[in-house]
């Protein structure tokens, strides 16, 4: 029987996955969609098929208030005050625990992934946002509200006129993240790449697989397009080596492994040249994409 229940909650798709405390196996049991007018009710009928567990841990992303179990603010899935740790304590009569996927993340790599033997730990992921988790001295870096992780809303270029999501501008996360690689790369088309011949030119509707794609076709277009994400991405893990000064930097993230050589290349070679501070290991998670899922129970193995 499993001792636990993990579920990461993705802006695009919900993972779940048992857990056993004694033998540290973590086995998936549900990828799809996420089911954003009823996340609640898309757990419960996950969890409803398992027994003998004794906790839950979930992760999810946005502005949380892990204290309280409350999602206050999930943009992207549409959520606001959602009071998960609550609703799940009364159906299922075992602790709940929830945490941002990005802390979740950077703790299931501690314990169970590259950084077993390190105390200064980043974990960045490379999503349909973009979001880091640290670790300080062997302890979790949260913040007065528990927010540090956005690293994604760090401000890149302040000229710039490409929007994030959250409306700002200039953000890394317009620049990098799966939901702004197409918004920066029409920008592109429209300036600094529209006389460049490119098939993404006649696309209607783009995504950052396709830019990617292209890019590794030959595309003109979209291998500049990429070289300018390569060269935002080691810009701010520059700012990530200098703001925490870590010995290891693991990267994941849909866009980061669907993409390793595209996303790792640049920031390998161009990071150094940014930054004063010794440099620390980067490497990509060797957890994949069950890294938020070991850390979304850490709570419950005390």
């Amino acid at each position: 029987m499993p001792n636990a229940i993990s579920i990461d909650i993705g802006e695009n798709t919900m993972k779940a996955a048992v857990f056993g405390v004694k033998s540290e196996t973590c086995k998936t049991v549900y990828k799809g969609p996420v089911q954003r007018r009823d996340i609640v009710g898309q757990i419960s009928g996950i969890v409803d098929q398992h027994k003998g567990f004794d906790g839950i841990g979930v992760a999810a992303p946005g502005l949380l208030d892990a204290n309280r179990g409350v999602i206050i603010r999930a943009r992207n899935l549409g959520v606001e005050n959602l009071k998960i740790v609550d609703m799940l304590e009364d159906r299922y009569n075992v602790p709940v625990f929830l945490s941002n996927d990005a802390v979740a993340s950077v703790v299931g790599e501690r314990f169970f992934g590259a950084g077993k033997k390190s105390k200064n730990i980043v974990y960045l992921t490379f999503s349909a946002g973009l979001e880091c988790g640290i670790i300080e001295n062997d302890r979790v870096l949260l913040g007065k509200d528990g927010n540090a992780h956005e690293i994604g809303h760090c401000t890149i270029d302040a000229s710039s006129e490409v929007r994030c999501g959250c409306g700002k501008y200039g953000h890394w996360e317009a620049f990098s993240s799966g939901n702004g690689i197409p918004v920066f790369a029409r920008y592109l088309l429209d300036t600094k790449f529209k006389g460049r011949k490119s098939k993404l030119h006649g696309m209607k509707t783009i995504t950052a697989k396709d830019v990617f794609d292209y890019a590794k076709s030959g595309d003109a277009a979209a291998k500049g397009i990429v070289a300018e994400i390569g060269r935002i991405n080691a810009l701010g893990v520059a700012n990530i080596v200098e703001l925490y000064d870590p010995e290891l930097i693991t990267i994941g993230g849909a866009v980061a492994l669907n993409n390793r050589s595209a996303v790792m290349g640049p920031i390998m070679s161009r990071v150094k040249g940014y930054t004063i501070n010794r440099m620390p290991k980067i490497t990509i998670t060797p957890l994949g994409d069950m890294v938020t899922l070991y850390g979304a129970v850490a709570d419950l193995l005390g």
